[in-house]
Protein backbone atom coordinates (compact mmCIF):
# COMPACT_ATOMS: atom_id res chain seq x y z
CA UNK A 1 0.00 0.00 0.00
CA UNK A 2 1.45 3.39 -0.94
CA UNK A 3 1.85 6.37 1.39
CA UNK A 4 -1.37 8.13 0.46
CA UNK A 5 -3.41 4.93 0.52
CA UNK A 6 -2.14 4.21 4.02
CA UNK A 7 -3.08 7.71 5.14
CA UNK A 8 -6.51 7.57 3.53
CA UNK A 9 -7.15 4.17 5.08
CA UNK A 10 -6.82 5.87 8.45
CA UNK A 11 -9.70 8.24 7.75
CA UNK A 12 -12.13 5.83 6.08
CA UNK A 13 -14.99 7.50 4.25
CA UNK A 14 -14.40 11.02 5.54
CA UNK A 15 -12.73 12.34 2.37
CA UNK A 16 -15.41 14.96 1.82
CA UNK A 17 -14.65 16.39 5.27
CA UNK A 18 -10.87 16.51 4.89
CA UNK A 19 -8.59 19.55 4.59
CA UNK A 20 -4.86 20.22 4.49
CA UNK A 21 -2.95 23.11 6.04
CA UNK A 22 -0.34 24.54 3.72
CA UNK A 23 2.35 27.15 4.31
CA UNK A 24 3.71 26.47 0.80
CA UNK A 25 6.96 25.11 2.16
CA UNK A 26 8.34 22.10 0.35
CA UNK A 27 6.91 19.46 2.73
CA UNK A 28 3.44 20.90 2.28
CA UNK A 29 3.79 20.98 -1.49
CA UNK A 30 4.90 17.34 -1.56
CA UNK A 31 1.98 16.34 0.64
CA UNK A 32 -0.43 18.38 -1.45
CA UNK A 33 0.86 16.74 -4.63
CA UNK A 34 0.25 13.32 -3.10
CA UNK A 35 -3.21 14.17 -1.76
CA UNK A 36 -4.48 15.78 -4.95
CA UNK A 37 -4.01 12.50 -6.78
CA UNK A 38 -6.84 11.12 -4.59
CA UNK A 39 -8.71 14.24 -3.43
CA UNK A 40 -8.26 16.78 -6.26
CA UNK A 41 -10.38 19.50 -4.63
CA UNK A 42 -9.24 19.13 -1.05
CA UNK A 43 -9.50 22.52 0.72
CA UNK A 44 -6.03 24.04 1.17
CA UNK A 45 -5.94 26.19 4.31
CA UNK A 46 -3.37 29.00 4.30
CA UNK A 47 -2.85 31.19 7.35
CA UNK A 48 -2.88 34.75 6.02
CA UNK A 49 -1.16 36.46 8.92
CA UNK A 50 -0.42 39.70 7.08
CA UNK A 51 3.29 39.27 7.81
CA UNK A 52 4.47 36.78 5.17
CA UNK A 53 7.39 37.35 2.82
CA UNK A 54 6.48 38.87 -0.54
CA UNK A 55 8.00 35.74 -2.10
CA UNK A 56 5.58 33.55 -0.15
CA UNK A 57 2.54 35.46 -1.37
CA UNK A 58 3.76 35.38 -4.97
CA UNK A 59 4.49 31.65 -4.80
CA UNK A 60 1.14 30.91 -3.14
CA UNK A 61 -0.71 32.74 -5.89
CA UNK A 62 1.32 31.08 -8.63
CA UNK A 63 0.81 27.54 -7.32
CA UNK A 64 -2.86 28.14 -6.57
CA UNK A 65 -3.31 29.11 -10.20
CA UNK A 66 -1.12 26.41 -11.76
CA UNK A 67 -2.46 23.58 -9.59
CA UNK A 68 -6.03 24.91 -9.54
CA UNK A 69 -6.09 24.76 -5.74
CA UNK A 70 -9.18 25.13 -3.62
CA UNK A 71 -7.32 27.76 -1.61
CA UNK A 72 -8.86 29.01 1.63
CA UNK A 73 -7.06 32.02 3.12
CA UNK A 74 -7.63 32.22 6.88
CA UNK A 75 -7.18 35.61 8.55
CA UNK A 76 -7.43 36.88 12.11
CA UNK A 77 -10.63 38.70 13.05
CA UNK A 78 -8.34 41.61 13.94
CA UNK A 79 -6.54 43.27 10.98
CA UNK A 80 -2.81 43.84 11.36
CA UNK A 81 -3.29 47.62 11.63
CA UNK A 82 -5.78 47.24 14.47
CA UNK A 83 -3.62 44.73 16.30
CA UNK A 84 -0.56 46.96 16.09
CA UNK A 85 -2.60 49.98 17.13
CA UNK A 86 -3.94 48.20 20.23
CA UNK A 87 -0.98 46.09 21.29
CA UNK A 88 2.07 47.43 19.47
CA UNK A 89 4.40 45.16 17.52
CA UNK A 90 3.51 41.85 19.13
CA UNK A 91 5.85 39.78 17.00
CA UNK A 92 8.69 41.63 18.75
CA UNK A 93 7.23 42.04 22.26
CA UNK A 94 5.09 38.91 22.63
CA UNK A 95 5.47 36.56 19.64
CA UNK A 96 3.43 33.79 21.24
CA UNK A 97 0.43 36.10 21.57
CA UNK A 98 0.91 37.29 17.99
CA UNK A 99 0.96 33.69 16.75
CA UNK A 100 -2.13 32.88 18.73
CA UNK A 101 -4.10 35.83 17.35
CA UNK A 102 -2.96 35.51 13.75
CA UNK A 103 -2.50 31.75 13.35
CA UNK A 104 -3.89 29.54 16.09
CA UNK A 105 -7.31 31.11 16.62
CA UNK A 106 -8.23 31.46 12.91
CA UNK A 107 -7.16 27.88 12.18
CA UNK A 108 -8.88 26.32 15.18
CA UNK A 109 -12.10 28.10 14.19
CA UNK A 110 -11.84 26.90 10.58
CA UNK A 111 -11.04 23.29 11.49
CA UNK A 112 -14.39 22.94 13.21
CA UNK A 113 -16.10 22.09 9.91
CA UNK A 114 -13.75 19.20 9.05
CA UNK A 115 -13.33 15.63 10.24
CA UNK A 116 -9.74 15.14 9.05
CA UNK A 117 -6.80 17.55 9.10
CA UNK A 118 -3.74 16.68 6.97
CA UNK A 119 -0.41 18.28 7.82
CA UNK A 120 3.09 18.19 6.33
CA UNK A 121 4.76 17.76 9.71
CA UNK A 122 7.85 15.56 9.97
CA UNK A 123 9.63 14.19 13.03
CA UNK A 124 13.00 15.30 11.72
CA UNK A 125 11.98 18.97 11.52
CA UNK A 126 12.51 19.75 15.19
CA UNK A 127 12.98 18.19 18.65
CA UNK A 128 9.41 19.33 19.42
CA UNK A 129 8.14 17.02 16.67
CA UNK A 130 10.27 13.95 17.39
CA UNK A 131 7.33 11.99 18.81
CA UNK A 132 4.92 12.83 16.00
CA UNK A 133 2.55 10.03 14.97
CA UNK A 134 1.11 9.60 11.49
CA UNK A 135 -2.41 9.74 12.92
CA UNK A 136 -3.30 11.54 16.14
CA UNK A 137 -6.66 12.52 17.64
CA UNK A 138 -7.15 16.18 18.44
CA UNK A 139 -9.75 18.06 20.41
CA UNK A 140 -10.27 21.65 19.32
CA UNK A 141 -10.79 24.43 21.89
CA UNK A 142 -14.55 24.24 21.45
CA UNK A 143 -14.57 20.50 22.19
CA UNK A 144 -14.91 19.23 18.62
CA UNK A 145 -12.75 16.20 17.84
CA UNK A 146 -11.01 15.42 14.56
CA UNK A 147 -8.20 13.27 13.20
CA UNK A 148 -4.86 14.93 12.51
CA UNK A 149 -2.91 12.99 9.87
CA UNK A 150 0.75 13.62 8.99
CA UNK A 151 1.67 11.16 6.21
CA UNK A 152 5.26 12.46 5.92
CA UNK A 153 6.01 12.00 9.62
CA UNK A 154 8.87 9.54 9.04
CA UNK A 155 10.32 11.22 5.95
CA UNK A 156 13.83 12.65 5.99
CA UNK A 157 14.59 16.03 4.42
CA UNK A 158 16.48 14.36 1.58
CA UNK A 159 13.41 12.25 0.76
CA UNK A 160 11.22 15.35 0.59
CA UNK A 161 13.66 17.08 -1.74
CA UNK A 162 14.01 13.97 -3.89
CA UNK A 163 10.24 13.66 -4.32
CA UNK A 164 9.95 17.34 -5.22
CA UNK A 165 12.73 16.99 -7.78
CA UNK A 166 11.31 13.85 -9.42
CA UNK A 167 7.86 15.41 -9.72
CA UNK A 168 9.24 18.80 -10.76
CA UNK A 169 7.62 20.71 -7.91
CA UNK A 170 9.23 24.16 -7.94
CA UNK A 171 10.36 25.29 -4.47
CA UNK A 172 9.49 28.51 -2.73
CA UNK A 173 12.35 30.80 -3.87
CA UNK A 174 13.37 31.62 -0.29
CA UNK A 175 15.04 28.21 0.00
CA UNK A 176 17.61 29.37 -2.53
CA UNK A 177 18.55 32.14 -0.09
CA UNK A 178 19.38 29.63 2.65
CA UNK A 179 16.14 29.47 4.63
CA UNK A 180 15.13 26.00 5.80
CA UNK A 181 11.88 26.77 7.66
CA UNK A 182 9.76 29.67 6.45
CA UNK A 183 7.03 31.52 8.31
CA UNK A 184 6.25 35.19 8.85
CA UNK A 185 9.02 37.47 7.59
CA UNK A 186 9.74 39.28 10.91
CA UNK A 187 10.12 35.97 12.76
CA UNK A 188 12.10 33.97 10.19
CA UNK A 189 15.83 33.88 9.64
CA UNK A 190 18.32 31.37 8.37
CA UNK A 191 18.95 28.39 10.70
CA UNK A 192 21.01 28.99 13.81
CA UNK A 193 21.64 25.26 14.26
CA UNK A 194 22.29 23.39 10.99
CA UNK A 195 20.94 20.20 12.57
CA UNK A 196 17.61 21.83 13.47
CA UNK A 197 15.73 23.06 10.40
CA UNK A 198 13.41 25.22 12.52
CA UNK A 199 16.14 26.89 14.59
CA UNK A 200 15.84 30.08 12.54
CA UNK A 201 12.26 30.68 13.69
CA UNK A 202 11.51 33.38 16.29
CA UNK A 203 15.19 34.14 16.77
CA UNK A 204 15.71 30.75 18.35
CA UNK A 205 13.47 31.69 21.31
CA UNK A 206 10.88 29.03 20.49
CA UNK A 207 10.25 26.37 17.84
CA UNK A 208 6.45 26.28 17.50
CA UNK A 209 3.82 28.91 16.77
CA UNK A 210 1.27 27.02 18.84
CA UNK A 211 -0.85 25.41 16.14
CA UNK A 212 0.52 21.98 17.00
CA UNK A 213 0.77 22.54 20.75
CA UNK A 214 -2.37 24.49 21.65
CA UNK A 215 -4.71 21.79 20.35
CA UNK A 216 -5.40 18.93 22.72
CA UNK A 217 -4.88 15.26 22.01
CA UNK A 218 -6.96 12.35 23.17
Amino acid sequence: MDLVSEALALIGSNLNRACVTCSFQVEDMVLLHLLMQRIPRIPVLFLETGYHFAETYAYRDRMAREWDLDLVNLSSAMPVEEQEGRFGILYASDPSRCCRLRKVEPLMAALGQYEVWFTGLRREQSPTRAGLQVEEPHTLPGGRRLKKVSPLAAWAWKEVLAYAAVHEIPPLPLYEQGYTSIGCAPCTQKPIDPDNLRSGRWGGLKLECGIHTFTQGG
